[in-house]
């Protein structure tokens, strides 16, 4: 299998390597607010400032590489949500591309206390996993970090906000306003169809506008070319390479879109069906 053999090659000297990094990831765990109330969720964060010419990986990495994870050491009666991931990047590893992060990322976890505390204080414990690669990976398993929140009234921290409000803005949002969003296989290839609707043709579409999209379920060979066709009238249709590792029989196509908007992009969370 070409995945086997691209992860063996790429993997196994990374970790044979991994004590040579002179400019390890930066990993620590913020909170959104400075203290807690009670049955009041909160948002913890894990801050990821990556070395120049380093990233790690998105919830699904694409071809190769291993998703940053955490599992919870927490106060009884408290509750931790899945991680919400921003929008990946593509990034290259070993000349392929890959969905991850590189400079400055934040991953968010919602928390939620029970509905009564009686201590003055709780301590948060996560233990967590990643995978740095640049030259070289350099691997890290459940690493532990806390965080001591004083109780009372629920604050936001000045120190840390801006950082977790930014962080918000590129959380993919729904895709509101589209006409039809549909997917089929199609000569041994995915075909995704977006389509806007009459006269909603953006004008910055064309037929070299770089839509991209990230897969949720390694459905989709990251490191193929993604070609992108529009009409006149606005429908685009892009095509994709199906992975030689994806699910055998899926019946959606979970993703992320990047889609620009001039200078920047938007982020759109989809699903279609088959």
């Amino acid at each position: 299998m070409r995945f086997t053999g691209l992860l063996t090659a790429l993997l196994l000297p990374c970790l044979l390597r991994a004590d040579e990094a002179e400019k390890p990831l930066a990993v620590s765990l913020i909170s959104e607010t400075r203290s807690i109330a009670p049955g009041k969720p909160f948002l913890l964060g894990i801050h990821l400032i990556h070395p120049p010419g380093s990233h790690t990986y998105w919830k699904n990495p694409g071809i190769v590489g291993l998703a940053t994870s955490v599992e919870w050491d927490l106060p009884p009666g408290f509750r931790a949500g899945e991680i919400q991931w921003p929008a990946p990047q593509v990034v290259k590893m070993a000349g392929h591309d890959a969905q991850g992060y590189e400079g400055e990322t934040l991953l968010l976890i919602p928390l939620t206390p029970p509905e009564k505390l009686t201590e003055a204080s709780v301590q948060i414990t996560a233990r967590i996993s990643w995978m740095c690669c640049g030259k070289t990976c350099h691997p890290a398993m459940n690493v532990p970090f806390s965080i001591t929140l004083p109780i009372g009234n629920a604050e936001s921290d000045p120190a840390t906000l801006p950082l977790f409000e930014k962080t918000k803005r590129f959380l993919p949002g729904p895709p509101n306003g589209w006409k039809q969003i549909s997917v089929k296989r199609e000569g041994g290839k995915i075909l995704l169809t977006l389509d806007r609707g009459k006269g909603q043709r953006d004008p910055f579409w064309s037929e070299n506008t770089p839509i991209r999209f990230f897969t949720a379920d390694g459905q989709v060979d990251s490191d193929q070319k993604q070609e992108t066709r529009t009409s006149a009238d606005g429908i685009t249709v892009m095509t994709l390479i199906p992975s030689e590792t994806g699910p055998d029989r899926p019946g959606s196509l979970p993703g992320i879109l990047e889609i620009p908007t001039g200078k920047s992009a938007d982020f759109v969370e989809i699903n279609p069906a088959y």
